[in-house]
């Protein structure tokens, strides 16, 4: 940020810091880094097993078809009081940093099914040939469907992926579907 605007930003937000010089400044996040973490590295550590928990339980919220409120609602409490009647209370306090709350789950799943889909169209890619497979579907509530498939080499071996499936807004015609 340009000097002239982070006066700017601190006479009009921080008023009580806009007198300081910038070695305060260097204090500060310096005292910041070290509280969140130790020479050791464990509150980080901590932080990427959450992570990684948050990630496999969405995982399994998203395979098993259940609402994405389940893991805040029914999840964390059963692994509260598992954690608090074996382990104990000291180590319950690592299971309420895992974050299950309907936003989060509904991110991660977003982001592994990005994720999925950027690696199979990677491998499409990389594949010397491919195909691709349209289906048309009408739903039991008279909404038409549009199923893509394909398949390609991989590893010496064909490999059949379903790519995605969306409404069609208008009718199920060739060139609408095209």
């Amino acid at each position: 940020m340009k000097p002239s605007k982070l006066k700017e930003h601190f006479a009009k937000v921080h008023k009580e810091f806009a007198d300081k010089n910038i070695d305060f400044f260097k204090k500060k996040e310096k005292i910041l880094k070290s509280s969140r973490m130790d020479s050791t590295g464990n509150i980080q550590k901590a932080n990427e097993s959450c992570l990684q928990v948050s990630y496999k339980i969405a995982y399994r919220i998203a395979r098993n078809k259940k609402p994405h409120t389940i893991g805040e609602d029914l999840i964390k409490p059963c692994l509260l009081d598992a954690v608090t009647l074996i382990i104990g209370e000291q180590h319950a306090a690592k299971i309420k940093q895992i974050s299950l709350s309907n936003t989060t789950i509904q991110s991660r799943i977003y982001e592994m099914s990005a994720d999925i889909l950027a690696t199979v169209i990677s491998e499409i890619k990389e594949s010397p040939m491919f195909a691709l497979q349209l289906d048309e579907s009408t739903d039991v509530a008279s909404c038409s469907q549009l199923l893509m498939f394909t398949r390609y080499i991989k590893d010496d071996g064909v490999k059949e992926e379903y790519l995605f499936c969306k409404s069609l807004p208008t009718t199920t015609r060739g060139k609408d579907v095209f």
